[in-house]
């Protein structure tokens, strides 16, 4: 399993700073905002024939709708299925969303999705201090496509690979934190492989939430402030999701241990997530599911 090495570097930053962070990242409210039409363009444009018409911004990409991922900010909020859009119409359509700075530092960088030898191209936008917009074009047919689109904000990342293979995360509180991975295929379509939430310490319930719904299973007679509970899931729809789960034990220095004690409080925790109705997994057992899933979808990364 490929575990992400920044969540035991950035916890003891992340309990100090919770707080500041607290206020940040909700999503907007209101009415929908006004679509922006493609005949708002000034300038004239095309199809354009390479990567580079779609960077000078004389040629147009074609949002579909699909690679969208959930977040702060999202095209299907300003964007119109079926229209194109250069690059700069887009960064200032989702001013709509946000009062961004009026120039965006845009980075263009060439990928191979798949690795089979047709180039993608990789857009990230940094739209201000705190919001930022990767995009993953394609050309498809004659026509720049959309394939991928994410958002992130001060507390959370994205990270593009050179073979289409995405990580993204962050954390919903000093002590929880959420990785993501996907990829976008050869042939232009995004794919979510797996996510994970980390907890670090469980004080009387973990509780798990369906719908209105909430599960709370009792930590009470184990030391699960020293237990981390790691959450996995298939589905990216947050609503769809049927989850699994699995543990480790750590020390007060945050660093993973592997006790006698730890192992018992393990598997007492265990138990309980059993008696509830849950998939639970050792390590093994979690390199098993998720070895079967990267088969199953094609995933091109590595655990």
């Amino acid at each position: 399993m490929k575990r992400n090495k920044q969540i035991a570097g950035i916890i003891t930053a992340a309990m100090l700073t919770a707080t500041l962070m607290a206020g940040c990242g909700a999503n907007p409210t209101g009415d929908s905002t006004e679509n922006v039409s493609e005949a708002e363009s000034a300038a004239p444009v095309s199809s354009g024939s390479s990567y580079d018409d779609v960077e000078n911004g004389t040629a147009k990409v074609k949002y579909t709708g699909k690679g969208d991922v959930p977040g702060y900010l999202e095209l299907s909020q300003v964007l119109t299925v079926g229209e194109s859009y250069t690059i700069s119409e887009i960064c200032e359509a989702l001013k709509q969303i946000e009062d961004f700075q009026d120039e965006p530092e845009i980075t263009y960088s060439m990928i191979d999705c798949g690795s089979d030898g047709e180039e993608e191209l990789l857009v990230e936008a940094q739209l201000s201090a705190a919001f930022g917009l990767d995009m993953i074009i394609k050309n498809i047919d004659g026509e720049f496509v959309i394939c991928y689109d994410q958002s992130a904000t001060e507390r959370s990342y994205i990270s593009v690979s050179a073979d289409g293979t995405i990580e993204s995360g962050g954390a919903s509180a000093a002590n929880i934190h959420n990785m993501d991975y996907a990829f976008v295929d050869g042939a232009g379509e995004y794919k979510f492989f797996y996510g994970v939430t980390e907890t670090l310490s469980v004080f009387d319930t973990y509780d798990i939430y369906v719908g209105d719904s909430v599960t709370s299973i009792s930590a009470e007679g184990i030391d699960a402030e020293h237990i981390a509970v790691l959450e996995y899931y298939f589905e990216e729809n947050y609503e769809e999701r049927n989850c699994f789960y699995s543990f480790y034990a750590f020390d007060d220095s945050y660093n993973e241990v592997d006790t006698e004690e730890g192992r018992a409080d393990i598997a007492e925790f265990g138990v309980r997530f059993k008696d509830a109705g849950y998939l639970i997994y050792d390590q093994d057992g979690i390199n098993a599911v998720l070895k079967d899933r990267a088969e199953e979808i094609g995933y091109p990364g590595q655990l």
